[in-house]
């Protein structure tokens, strides 16, 4: 059975400066979302895994995503569940 096809929208992790050194002031925290689609594995209290392409052999390299990262999931109509 193929897996539900889901919309996850998530906010990632992200390293704020490049420099070695960078002035010690004042910043404003800015969110990074992102929107990913794929075939729901794995959906648990921890996260969810999620794969881009899937077929009974063979799936795509998976992404896992913590829960407290994920701002929104929708299972997506019209995908066989």
């Amino acid at each position: 059975m193929t897996p539900p096809l889901v919309l996850i929208e998530w906010e990632d992790a992200t390293l704020r400066d490049l420099g070695t050194w960078v002035d010690n002031e004042p910043i404003k925290y800015e969110a990074k979302m992102f929107v990913q689609v794929g075939f729901l594995l794995s959906d648990t209290d921890e996260g969810v895994i999620i794969t881009s392409a899937w077929s009974p052999e063979k799936i795509a390299p998976r992404d896992q995503i913590p829960a407290g990262m994920i701002r929104r999931k929708v299972f997506l109509k019209g995908a066989k569940a």
